[in-house]
């Protein structure tokens, strides 16, 4: 739980803002100075001895589906420390981005985490 979230008027949470990038990502709540945390854009996928990348463009939907699951739950459960479910999400991405990774971390979000609503920005 962020240390100022008790403070406010009791109003809206603060959204979530996810910057992924090729080697690192990015991601804290919205109105602060700058990131909460940075950390490599690697998760150790299950099969595989050394890590994936989680931004690929050239791999199927359920593999990039499979990986993207992981890396948002460990982004909000070991970093972030808060509910997906109580929160809006900013995602910051590429806008060289393709479609398809697009689609598949929206379903993510959606889906599997049920966030309340996003705003994909590039």
């Amino acid at each position: 739980m962020p240390l100022f979230e008790g403070l406010g008027s009791g109003g809206e949470k603060t959204a979530v803002v996810i910057d992924l990038g090729a080697a690192y990502t990015k991601c804290g709540f919205a109105g602060e100075t700058g990131p909460r945390f940075i950390i490599p854009s690697e998760i150790k996928h299950a099969g595989s001895p050394e890590a994936v990348r989680v931004v690929q463009y050239n791999i199927n939907t359920e593999e990039l589906y499979s990986i993207l699951k992981e890396f948002v739950h460990l982004l909000y459960f070991r970093h972030l420390l808060v509910n997906p479910r109580d929160r809006r999400v900013v995602i910051v991405e590429s806008i060289l981005c393709p479609s398809h990774f697009r689609e598949t971390l929206s379903r993510v979000f959606f889906k599997h985490f049920e966030v309340k609503n996003s705003s994909i920005k590039n």
